[in-house]
């Protein structure tokens, strides 16, 4: 049995953030013969996932206690402040839980002999010359750049087994359209955007490939191969913000022929391509060119909107109703609507005043039939 310690993030990011779902599928989804305890740390809405326990992080000697108490075999510490008004407002906040925090993490798991996987970010990178490799220098524009290369130093400093697992902007399953970067576009959809940004690449990334990618990590690492230093990982397709705000169109049938793809040159430092280079990490975990742990954007896209979707209507629904259908089979029904699904059609039974009736439900499952 391995025992797991899973440190999400803190207050005001989001609701089901992607960390959960990692979680879930490293841990709940168990390899045959190979059972895993899993204790999931939150600082608020731990009654969003099972085993999640509520910490603050931000407490002095926390970290080492939490560590301590549950003695896991490995830490997964993906806890992060990256919201941009606090980490320039308030760095001294944030650089207590990018860089404190996780050094003290580090130095928990070395004396505890855990294994720490530290989650790192593309931003570490001025986007200058792409792609870049596990040996690449950093050179961030930013102040959360410049902290999560801090806690990458401390994290190999103070547990020199550990391993640090560089991202890209992460999207899926959701409470709320504002959890992540990609989905949040919907809002500015629904607001009437003019224009978006057409210049900077983003390789946006399922967070449930991640967690796939978390979960082959933990497989190889103990059962295999020892796996310590710097990984990369990624998905391959490459697009602009506009890319992303034209296929949520598309997908949810919402009309964006007025938005413009501006070329403007951006407000604040950015990096403009921080492509990430995998072989290494497709090499080490035996997955050859990582295609089955990659999930086109059309469709990972369409999967989360269906879970948001069914998440909200399921509860609506009159009670026959949902003896008859499972949150599981709501998804199940709006993820295989082809291409597209009935934006309007789905917020209006979400605001419908009352329960959803079969009627309501009748419009979805013949939408599905059409396609």
């Amino acid at each position: 049995m391995l025992a797991v310690l899973f440190l999400t993030e803190e207050e005001g990011a989001r609701a089901r953030d992607w960390c959960h779902w990692i979680v879930w599928e490293a841990t709940y989804v168990n390899t045959p013969g190979r059972g895993w305890e899993v204790r999931g740390l939150a600082h608020s809405r731990v009654d969003s996932q099972p085993n999640l326990v509520k910490c603050d992080l931000m407490a002095d000697g926390e970290a080492a206690r939490l560590v301590a108490d549950f003695q896991p075999d490995v830490v997964i510490h993906s806890a992060a402040e990256r919201r941009p008004d606090v980490v320039f407002k308030q760095p001294e906040v944030a650089r207590k839980l990018n860089v404190d925090v996780t050094r003290a993490l580090a130095e928990a798991c070395s004396k505890c002999n855990s294994w720490m996987i530290f989650i790192s970010t593309d931003y570490i990178f001025d986007g200058e010359k792409p792609p870049y490799g596990v040996d690449a220098t950093p050179h961030p524009l930013s102040t959360y750049g410049d902290q999560k290369v801090e806690g990458e130093g401390f994290t190999l400093k103070e547990c020199p087994s550990a391993a640090v697992l560089r991202v890209p902007l992460l999207f899926g399953p959701m409470e709320y359209m504002k959890e992540s970067g990609v989905t949040a576009l919907h809002t500015e959809l629904e607001k009437g955007v003019k224009k978006a940004d057409h210049t900077q690449k983003r390789y946006p990334t399922y967070t449930l490939d991640l967690a796939r990618i978390l979960k082959k990590m933990l497989e190889v690492n103990f059962f295999k191969t020892k796996l310590s230093g710097i990984f990369h990982w990624q998905a391959n397709e490459c697009l602009t913000k506009y890319d992303m705000i034209m296929a949520i169109a598309r997908t949810l049938e919402i009309e964006a022929s007025q938005i413009e793809a501006s070329l403007e040159a951006p407000r604040f430092p950015r990096p403009e391509d921080s492509r990430l280079e995998c072989s290494r990490i497709q090499e080490e975990l035996g997955i050859g060119d990582g295609s089955e742990y990659r999930t086109s954007f059309k469709d990972a896209l369409r999967t989360s909107f269906a879970s948001y979707f069914a998440a909200n209507l399921q509860p609506k629904m009159g009670e026959e109703l949902k003896k008859m259908y499972s949150l599981e089979d709501v998804e199940r029904v709006l993820a295989a609507c082809g291409s597209t699904m009935p934006s309007k059609t789905l917020e209006g039974l979400m605001n419908k005043e009352g329960h959803i009736n079969a009627e309501d439900y009748d419009i979805l499952v013949r939408h599905h039939l059409h396609e």
